[in-house]
């Protein structure tokens, strides 16, 4: 065999990212890919026949994978044959059909003994058939009907096939629709996927098996129709007729196509149209000198004499997907191949170019001869496995691939096998402008005659088997013999190499002989189909052949190396001769290959597209399994790659030596290496891209992206539109953003905390998506839906969300998002925010403080610090624009304050701003003492009292501001509400505990709230106003509960009001709000808060909560129940009054055994850990509940789950945080326990997670 012709890939020289030349390299490859020629274009001569043995020798191009014998029932009822006997495959439902005489068997072969038996009529079966049923006839359950003939009538049985593992159930449906045979007996019968169903009499006619749902006014529900009588036949009695038509001999129906091919007896073949709506039948052609044709394209064709006519064998349609111009190939008794066209030839010189048609073809020819495979001269490997003279009975064809049954002896077939040779037709391509079809060919023999062939697999089918990337054979076929069922498997260039380096020593002699033969390229490609397959497949092939497979790797994949200049320039040459070109390794080119491969599915698809009739929409194009089954590979080959460094070795000692012949010096090979370490480079980084890519269309698919897409603009929605996979991995970061911002304000529209989904963007789309992107987009989508929103304490809320949000990030923001940032604070009258931002960017873009320094040195010219420096004026200036556009009322004291203070430089900005606007007087009013002064004036306002608070912070007098937080809070004569009391009694704990730390750090020399008092005294004093206001604030977050339930009730507005009033005592909101209105919730809170046990009392509660969940039909049972408890849990845990354990543990095990069929394992573990209970407190409830015997199993499994879960948690929670030799002794009980109740499913995962458990303590 010649080797191929390897392009070899050349190191990138001009522009462009690494991520453009890797695409490029992907690209490249999958169009070397479809450059492979279709049928067709392989079969341009008249007659072909060169065929070739695999490599290695000894390994076949179609091997036996399995055989199943028949079962000993259908041998017995075998033995009980009468009069004639049948068989066939129905690869569509997993099942052979057998007749014995009236008796109608289907065997699951996949099961093996498995069969379904009828008899339910006692004429002789002639024929069988499944076919699609006809649309609106049956109910949905049937898929399929079987179509049944006897000499006596023609009925139909309804067929379910549910598919599953080995063959799926079959059920059979009696339908009562039969028509009379009228002692015709339909010797073939082919169905068409609308339905129709066509038969041929063994009279010669052609008939069609009619009908419907119902018996119409003036027709019956079935009837059978001669298709081919005369009118005049009608009236002629049956002895008058004369001769009859020649029987059929087999159907093929090309539904694409819209014809029907009909063999007869006498090897001529009939075409039949169809009609362009598939409710016709015409006679188009009818080839009467097929044999003859076939002679005159090809002089060796020598089949058909007077002792042996010519016969055909069986029709085969080529489908559309593989040829537009070849519509069908026959097999003959000879082993020969013809191809048949319904295309003129002036069309057919370019399959490509050949309009797909359903209308009624102009011609019907034979146009090439394949002759069948033989002992040619020179194919000495074949001889000894391929008959000189073939005599088939039976055959397949589909895909490129043909299978043909030869009689090799009395007891025994040879199944003849033949496949495109990708690898030798891939050479010749590179060769000559257009290349002929080479096939390899074998002939395992099986058991017994063959009655039928059919494949087992679907999916597409691809001739150039070397474009693949499933590392196990992708096409099988089934050979059905009177000895059963021989599985057979057909051999990729992929499997070959496996079962070469699979022997347990492989010759070097044969492992080039296959490199020679499918180039370095292809060879490392499959190395990474076999390293990068899922681990079914690689402990299928075996951990020898992974090593053999990482040997070839990077022992044999080549080095990089100058490509050698050709002796004598040609015109394709002449523009690269004269400039040095780096050839990569095979290893390298393979990895491109492979990735281009793996990515081909998906790559030049439109990722995101326009949504089926509604244009103001946009969808995610493909669909969800196909991008996570590409993102699987992708992820394997990623893991690959980054576990094995040996890609590029260390050119210090790992630099492999040159030729003794080499011309080059030696830092050559250093530059060749660094090319192919920058190639590869770029090819992992499209890898990773790749991977985020499918994951961030997997989440738009998750969230829902037509509705997203719905509020996004129209010309947003057309870009999007447009765009590939590939242009969405390598560049399309603008329309990335868009979506993501989308994506963010939906959330937000619904009130929905993005945090999650922020966490999965950093993890799976770290390359699209950076932290700080999510959180500016984030900050952007609140400030528009506040500025959506109007004026009111939701604006305030949603503006200190975006100033937090933005505040965290402010020094990655450019000065023109901080301007546009500042304009919408400024829009929503938050300017204090515009200066706590600015401020926030400035000092964050320099954290060293440099530019205070350049100030201070004068501002020398030159200045290395001079660009810090012009940023944080820029900042600065958003802020003293915004003071400017307020006008006079910011030179009041108050507004003044409000500006932050611990930014030096601003303050000499502000001073100076002050100063420029003639306001110098101002700034004797930031004196602090006569600040606190006017502040103490009455009459106190909130907004006086808030602007204390915030002077005695600034001036780090913190008792003193909580005082005023708190009077704030408990105050009667001030509007606030209570949001806004519950806030100032939270600044109150936090100003009142750093007093506390400021006295006791600071003693006597710091800032004190009663410096009249000793040390010791003060402390104490702050002491109690900490706990009284810790103890204020937890009652009045019940009582905001309390408000918020019944303004989610509606109708109890006037008592919702009340609470804003004031707050309340714990007494006062179980007596007046909590008891009375029947809010459980807030009640378990008052319990908490309060101390109260009242455990009868409790259980009542949580019963009437437990049970007010499972009676809502808006909620899913379990799952709410889970979700309810876990989300009180949360406030309520450790409290023993409100959350007793054992009461909630009791609670759910309860639920679980009531409930069966909602309980999953775990239902009670999670429960406990959602709502924050500590594994062990956890696993200490569940184990002292395990002596009920009604839930003894379930609290096993739950403690099952528990300990996974725990030791899945490894690393974020602490180790000490379970008993583990506690846990190992419950386990090992339960083991035994189960094991005694015969509970096998519960000892076996109760193990698994003691065997866990034991590796890791």
């Amino acid at each position: 065999m010649s080797e191929p012709a390897r392009p070899g890939l050349m190191a990138s020289t001009t522009g462009g990212t690494p991520l453009e030349h890797a695409a490029q390299v992907v690209e490249s490859k999958q169009q070397a890919d479809r450059k492979f020629p279709v049928i067709s274009e392989l079969l341009h001569a008249s007659s072909s026949s060169e065929y070739e043995g695999a490599i290695p020798a000894e390994w076949q191009v179609v091997t036996k994978q399995r055989a199943v014998a028949l079962p000993d029932a259908l041998f017995e009822q075998y033995d009980l044959l009468e009069c004639r006997c049948f068989m066939g495959l129905f690869p569509e439902i997993g099942r052979a059909w057998i007749t014995v005489d009236h008796r109608l068997f289907l065997w699951n072969y996949e099961d093996e003994t498995d069969f379904y038996s009828f008899e339910g009529q006692e004429q002789i079966i002639v024929s069988v058939a499944l076919v699609k049923p006809r649309s609106g006839v049956f109910v949905e359950a049937v898929t399929h009907v079987l179509v049944v003939a006897t000499p006596l009538e023609v009925f139909l049985l309804g067929v379910g096939h549910r598919a599953g593992a080995r063959g799926g159930e079959v059920t059979l449906y009696a339908t009562q629709i039969s028509v009379a045979a009228d002692g015709v007996a339909m010797t073939c019968i082919v169905g068409a996927l609308d339905g129709r169903v066509f038969m041929g009499g063994n009279d010669g006619g052609l008939y069609e098996f009619e009908y419907r749902a119902s018996d119409g006014w003036l027709t019956k529900r079935a009837r059978k129709v001669n298709l081919t009588a005369s009118v005049a036949s009608y009236f002629v009695p049956t002895f008058l007729a004369g001769r009859r038509d020649t029987p059929a001999l087999a159907m093929a129906v090309d539904d694409a196509r819209r014809l029907l091919y009909v063999l007869l007896q006498d090897a001529s073949i009939r075409v039949y149209w169809l009609g362009a709506q598939g409710d016709e039948f015409v006679l188009v052609h009818h080839h009467r000198t097929v044999s003859s044709a076939a002679a005159l394209l090809c002089p060796q064709f020598n089949e058909g004499s007077e002792a042996a006519p010519f016969e055909i064998a069986s029709l085969h349609v080529i489908p559309l997907s593989e040829s537009r111009t070849l519509g069908l190939v026959a097999v003959t008794g000879g082993g020969s191949r013809l191809y048949f066209s319904t295309v003129q030839r002036a069309q057919r010189f370019y399959d490509n170019a050949a309009r797909a048609t359903a209308d009624r073809p102009e011609v019907f020819e034979v146009v090439h001869v394949r002759l069948a495979p033989d002992a040619q001269p020179g194919a000495a490997t074949r001889a000894a496995l391929m008959p000189r003279a073939l005599r088939v009975h039976a055959a397949f064809y589909g895909g490129g691939s043909t299978l043909m049954a030869h009689a090799w002896s009395e007891d025994h077939d040879a199944v003849v096998g033949a496949a495109p040779a990708s690898a030798q037709i891939l050479g010749r391509v590179a060769r000559q402008p257009r290349a002929s079809l080479v096939e390899l060919a074998a002939a395992p023999r099986v058991e017994g005659r063959t009655w039928a062939i059919a494949e087992l697999s679907s999916g597409a089918r691809a001739l150039n088997d070397l474009a693949t990337v499933s590392a196990t054979p992708t096409r099988t076929f089934a050979v059905l013999t009177n000895a059963g069922v021989t599985v057979l498997e057909q051999q990729r260039p992929v499997d070959m190499l496996r079962a070469l380096i699979g022997q347990p020593a492989v010759a070097d002699a044969q492992l080039r002989e296959f490199i020679a033969t499918y180039g370095l390229d292809e060879t490392c490609a499959m190395c990474f189909t076999l390293l990068c397959a899922d681990d079914a497949a690689q402990h299928s092939g075996g951990m020898h052949v992974l090593g053999a497979a990482r040997r070839v790797l990077f022992e044999l994949g080549g080095v990089p190396h100058f490509a050698e200049a050709p002796a004598f320039p040609t015109a394709a040459t002449a523009d690269v001769t004269g400039s040095e070109r780096i050839e990569l390794s095979g290893r390298h080119n393979g990895l491109a290959q492979y990735l281009a491969r793996v990515l081909q599915p998906i790559w030049a698809r439109a990722a995101i597209s326009a949504a089926t009739n509604d244009g103001a929409r946009v969808r995610v194009a493909i669909a969800t399994p196909e991008l996570v089954e590409v993102q699987e590979r992708l992820r394997r080959l990623q893991r690959f790659v980054g576990s094995n460094q040996r890609f590029v070795p260390d050119q210090l000692n790992q630099m492999p030596v040159q030729p003794a012949n080499s011309t080059r010096p030696p830092a050559d090979a250093t530059r060749c290496w660094q090319a192919e370490s920058t190639s590869l480079g770029a090819l992992y980084e499209l890898l990773v891209h790749a991977v985020e890519a499918i994951s961030f269309l997997c989440l738009l698919a998750d969230f829902n992206l037509p509705a997203i897409s719905a509020a996004m603009p129209a010309e947003q929605r057309q870009v999007l539109a447009d765009i590939t996979f590939g242009r969405l991995v390598c560049g399309e970061r603008a329309a990335c953003k868009e979506l993501i911002l989308a994506l963010i304000g939906s959330q937000l529209r619904q009130h929905v905390s993005i945090d999650s989904l922020s966490d999965v963007l950093s993890k799976r789309c770290s390359s699209l998506f950076s932290v700080a992107d999510v959180a500016l987009y984030k900050a952007l989508e609140a400030l528009h839906v506040a500025g959506e929103s109007g004026e009111g304490a939701e604006t305030a809320e949603l503006a200190r969300d975006a100033l937090a949000l933005l505040t965290g990030i402010a020094g990655s923001l450019s000065v023109g998002q901080l301007r546009d940032v500042c304009a919408s604070f400024e829009a929503l009258s938050q300017h204090a925010a515009v200066a706590t931002l600015a401020l926030a960017c400035a000092r964050q873009s320099d954290p060293t403080d440099s530019a205070l320094s350049f100030w201070g040195d004068g501002a020398p010219a030159g200045d290395a610090r001079e660009t810090v420096y012009r940023k944080r004026m820029d900042c600065y200036r958003c802020v003293l624009d915004m003071l400017d556009k307020r006008g006079a009322s910011v030179f009041e004291p108050r507004v003044l304050q409000q500006l932050p203070r611990d930014d030096a430089l601003f303050q000499f900005v502000l001073f100076d701003w002050l100063l420029e606007h003639g306001q110098s007087a101002q700034l004797f009013h930031m004196h602090e003492p006569l600040v606190e002064q006017y502040l103490l004036v009455e009459p106190r306002t909130p907004e006086k009292g808030d602007m204390l608070w915030h002077f005695y912070v600034h001036a780090g007098q913190y008792g003193k501001a909580a005082l005023v937080q708190r009077e704030l809070a408990c105050s009667r004569d001030m509007e606030l509400s209570l949001s806004q009391r519950i806030e100032f009694l939270s600044l109150a704990i936090s100003n009142a505990k750093v007093a506390v730390d400021m006295v006791r750090g600071r003693g006597s020399h710091g800032p004190r709230m009663a410096p009249e008092l000793s040390i010791e005294e003060e402390v104490d004093e702050l002491g109690a106003l900490l706990r009284d206001t810790e103890d204020q604030l937890e009652i009045a977050q019940v009582q905001l509960d309390i408000q918020q339930q019944l303004r989610s009730r509606g109708g109890h507005e006037t008592p919702a009001r009340a609470l804003d009033e004031r707050l309340y005592t714990v007494t006062e909101l179980y007596d007046k709000f909590a008891e009375p209105l029947h809010l459980w919730d807030a009640v378990l809170l008052i319990f908490k808060a309060s101390n109260h046990d009242d455990r009868a009392m409790v259980e009542e509660i949580w019963n009437a909560i437990v049970r007010t969940v499972l009676d809502d039909e808006h909620r899913t049972g379990l799952m709410a129940v889970s979700s309810k408890v876990s989300q009180l849990g949360r406030r309520l845990f450790p409290s023993a009054a409100a959350f007793p354990l054992d009461l909630i543990v009791t609670t759910l095990l309860d639920l679980a055994l009531e409930r069966p069929t909602e309980y999953t394992p775990g239902f009670v573990a999670d429960t406990l850990l959602q709502s924050r209970v500590p594994h062990w407190a956890a696993f200490e409830a569940l184990r002292n509940i395990y002596k009920r015997v009604d839930v003894a199993n379930t609290v096993a499994r739950e403690i099952g789950v528990l300990t996974a879960m725990w030791i899945d948690a490894q690393g974020l929670v602490d180790s000490q945080d379970m008993p583990i030799m506690d846990v190992d002794a419950a386990l090992s009980l339960y083991i035994v326990n189960a094991t005694l109740g015969n509970n096998t499913e519960l000892k076996a995962e109760l193990q698994r997670v003691q065997d866990r458990l034991r590796q890791i303590y």
